[in-house]
């Protein structure tokens, strides 16, 4: 026929509003520390923040996502969490939106990524 595939990877600039933006940037750097030890560690932070994140969010997809951040948890699914922390598509946007991970961050990491998010 002529044609030939071909495909190439390069650098994607993602399409996110500031406050999407910001949340990524902050997930994306706990996602540096997350290992099955951290994970461990941070249970029982990321289980109060999920119980009072139940007792005040209503509506879709909000409910469906906490149960997610749930199973993950439950399971200690780490690529999961990671393609959750990471990710750029609208369902990770959206899991975030929701998510239980407050407060893990050390305080000099967060200033210093807000900072350069700015």
């Amino acid at each position: 026929m002529g044609y030939r595939l071909e495909i190439t990877r390069q650098p994607v600039t993602p399409k996110l509003t500031r406050s999407e933006h910001r949340s990524w940037k902050l997930h994306r750097e706990l996602a540096r520390h997350l290992t099955r030890s951290t994970l461990t560690q941070w249970q029982p932070t990321i289980e109060r923040n999920l119980r009072r994140l139940h007792s005040g969010v209503t509506g879709q997809p909000h409910m469906r996502n906490l149960d997610r951040w749930e199973s993950l948890m439950t399971s200690s699914d780490l690529p999961g969490l990671h393609r959750v922390l990471t990710g750029l598509g609208r369902d990770c946007i959206e899991m975030r939106e929701v998510s239980p991970m407050g407060g893990l961050l050390p305080d000099e990491e967060r200033i210093r990524v807000l900072r350069a998010v700015r």
